[in-house]
């Protein structure tokens, strides 16, 4: 399998990160931000059992599952280690925590789609590099997906979301040892968190 069909079916498997974050909205709006945040824990303790049988104990059902997600889906250095999914509900965990919750949607969402943007680009079209095996084309194409989600999510507010877009985009561009599943959101995040509170912002309901 070619490095770009293999990366373009990685991220679409990364789409699954979706459901989380609307998983998470339904909970939060319907029962409580607590109900949604303790759900999300759950589903962190389950994947880490999964994770830690599968990394710690090498019996051939979970050989043959690494070996066979390998082909797809994980990265060298995620065969024996924790997979990004794990990083990614650490973050939802702490941004819809932490954050605002229309800064946290937008950070999660930011990192789904604006890495999406950046790998399948970067590596169709990306010739010149601007950090190591980071591109000029995969970045400007993260930025500018960054940017419309900024615009769908707090239209009004170019004052956050543009500070958050080009955060995402500059720490995933820079993150390479870091999962950029826990870099991105994060970062971005607590920059837009930041603005809020420095010019005291009172962000108008979401729903």
């Amino acid at each position: 399998m070619s490095t770009l069909k293999k990366e373009i079916l990685r991220k679409l498997i990364h789409l699954i990160e979706v459901p989380i974050i609307v998983g998470y909205s339904i909970l939060h709006f319907t029962f409580s931000p607590k109900i949604g945040v303790l759900t999300l824990t759950g589903l962190l303790l389950i994947l880490l059992e999964i994770e830690y049988f599968r990394i710690d104990y090498q019996t051939r059902i979970g050989t043959q599952i690494t070996e066979f997600f390998a082909k797809f889906v994980l990265r060298k250095h995620e065969r024996n280690n924790v997979v990004g999914a794990i990083f990614f509900v650490i973050s939802t965990i702490i941004a819809f925590s932490v954050f605002d919750y229309p800064i946290a949607l937008l950070a999660m969402l930011l990192t789904v789609f604006g890495d999406l943007a950046a790998a399948i680009m970067g590596i169709a079209f990306g010739t010149k590099k601007i950090f190591r095996n980071k591109s000029f084309v995969g970045t400007f194409s993260g930025l500018l997906v960054n940017i419309l989600i900024g615009i769908i999510i707090i239209p009004a507010y170019p004052e956050i979301f543009l500070p958050m877009a080009f955060m995402a985009s500059i720490v995933e561009t820079l993150t390479q040892k870091l999962d950029d599943n826990l870099t991105v959101p994060l970062f971005a995040g607590f920059i837009g968190q930041l603005i809020i509170f420095w010019n005291q912002i009172l962000l108008p309901p979401f729903f």
